[in-house]
């Protein structure tokens, strides 16, 4: 589902969860909530949030500002927020000419309050845990992704140089 801020500065795209009386499709384990939000130049998106949950703002692309203090983000940062009932994110005036609009991740739940244990990609609660995740790993347990076959010719097959001069 595709939702517009008031003044269509924000494009939002509620993934799981519930925000502001709009469900996400996606199914949860625990209560928690998950946002793509496209902000543009100069806009500001004041998404109500549940004040019991947590919340963290991560960079798709683009540059901005998040929170009531306007702290700075960009490209591949994580922003961690404070308690509250709104999540502030704001669109640098000027972006760089390959990202035209600020896009991040909105994520948060309740906190489930168990321990945290985690190495490499694994995030699990005992390090215990943690190993058996990487020896399942290690023994193809945790599944694959089959190759795809292409049929035809290779693609690009068809590209020539500057000259049109078929590549040797």
């Amino acid at each position: 589902m595709l939702l517009a801020s008031p003044d269509a500065g924000a494009f939002l795209r509620v993934i799981a969860g519930d925000v502001a009386g709009h469900t996400g499709p996606g199914s949860t384990y625990t209560p928690m909530a998950m946002v793509h939000a496209t902000v543009a130049p100069g806009a500001t998106l004041d998404l109500p949030w549940r004040p019991d949950f947590n919340a963290l703002v991560y960079v798709l692309s683009g540059a901005g500002s998040v929170g009531i203090d306007g702290a700075p983000v960009r490209t591949g940062q994580l922003a961690v927020l404070g308690p509250g009932d709104t999540v502030t994110v704001r669109g640098a005036e000027r972006q760089e000419s390959r990202t035209p609009a600020l896009d991040v991740v909105i994520l948060g739940g309740a906190p489930i309050r168990e321990p945290i244990a985690m190495y490499g990609p694994f995030v699990m609660n005992t390090r215990q845990e943690v190993m058996d995740a990487f020896t399942d790993f290690s023994a193809g347990r945790l599944g694959s992704i089959p190759a795809q076959r292409v049929e035809g010719p290779a693609p690009h097959a068809d590209v020539r140089g500057e000259t049109g001069q078929t590549p040797a």
